[in-house]
């Protein structure tokens, strides 16, 4: 054998050796759940929501769940578990320093990359599906989008990966909801609906319109206003002229929560003034009627797509 064929046959030897080795390194890293987990939540920390979508195992062209809304300053693995039918339990922690998040995720072993390296995947997509709602409304919003409900206190799902910061705060600006933040660690985690009440606005908004009201009741010139949450009963005197009618103050209104989702209870109150000149039936003496007469009112009050709608009752 000549020494040239002894070199080349060196040569390749040391390749093959070289390429064995990378590829029992790569092997290595790419064999382990762990590193599976590792890459999927360095990708959502990163904001690479493709790439997450990706690790994740959901389908190309898929809609991309909601992404991380905090900048979490925890990415780790802590144990994995072998379970039974050849899966493996990694629990990793992820999150920021006031909400960091302990997740099981559940990963199987998926088809060989080259009929040779091994691959993991999650057994599900981790994808949590969220119900989010308003007890008073119909419309919430979460990171980038409004979210509209079949109706006030119904929900309706969005997605997000496991265990993304998600806020959901409130759409309509004739309410007040405190905002709830959540970082699913299941599939299927509890609704997250707001809590609603009146807002100042809806309250101004409310006595607006109540003022409204009184002041077309009082340009009626009669003793009881038709349809009207006031009037004056004169049993003693005559009327000799047309009485008139004069808001005093403006109306006072208290909004409470009903049973009824969307619908708040109504309370108004305010004070009218009449003047008329009466005459006495008992010595025909002729004076000057002024008299400071309550208009007190019930009623209910619905949000709708133009704003609120008040009712009053008769």
């Amino acid at each position: 054998m000549s020494r040239g064929m002894l070199i080349g046959g060196g040569v390749l030897a040391l390749v093959s050796g070289l390429t064995a080795a990378a590829l029992a390194a790569l092997v290595i890293v790419a064999e382990t759940p762990e590193a599976h987990v590792e890459r999927y939540l360095a990708a959502l920390a990163d904001d690479d929501l493709l790439a997450a979508a990706q690790f994740a195992g959901l389908e190309t062209g898929a809609p991309l769940p909601l992404g991380d809304e905090g900048t979490p300053t925890t990415v780790r693995v802590v144990t994995a578990q072998d379970r039974a039918e050849n899966r493996v339990a990694v629990t990793a922690v992820y999150g920021g320093e006031s909400d960091p998040a302990t997740v099981i995720f559940l990963l199987e072993p998926d088809a060989r990359l080259l009929g040779v390296i091994p691959q993991w995947r999650f057994v599900a997509p981790p994808v949590a599906r969220i119900p989010v709602g308003s007890d008073n409304h119909d419309r919430v919003r979460v990171p980038g989008r409004t979210v509209t409900t079949s109706g006030p206190g119904a929900t309706s799902e969005v997605a997000a990966f496991i265990p993304a910061r998600v806020s959901v705060t409130n759409a309509e600006p004739f309410l007040d909801a405190p905002s709830r933040v959540i970082r699913p660690r299941s599939v299927d985690p509890a609704p997250v609906i707001l809590q609603a009440q009146p807002s100042d606005r809806l309250v101004r908004e409310v006595q607006r319109q109540v003022t409204e009201l009184l002041d077309q009741c009082a340009e009626q010139t009669v003793l009881q206003p038709a349809g009207c949450p006031f009037g004056r009963v004169i049993d003693d005197d005559r009327v000799l002229d047309r009485p008139q009618w004069e808001r005093v103050d403006e109306p006072r209104v208290v909004l409470s929560r009903t049973a009824n989702a969307g619908r708040f209870s109504l309370e108004a109150s305010a004070t009218m003034q009449i003047t008329a000149e009466v005459q006495s039936l008992f010595d025909g003496s002729i004076t000057r009627l002024v008299d400071d007469v309550p208009a007190e009112m019930l009623g209910v009050v619905a949000l709708g797509p133009d704003g609120p709608v008040v009712t009053v009752y008769p």
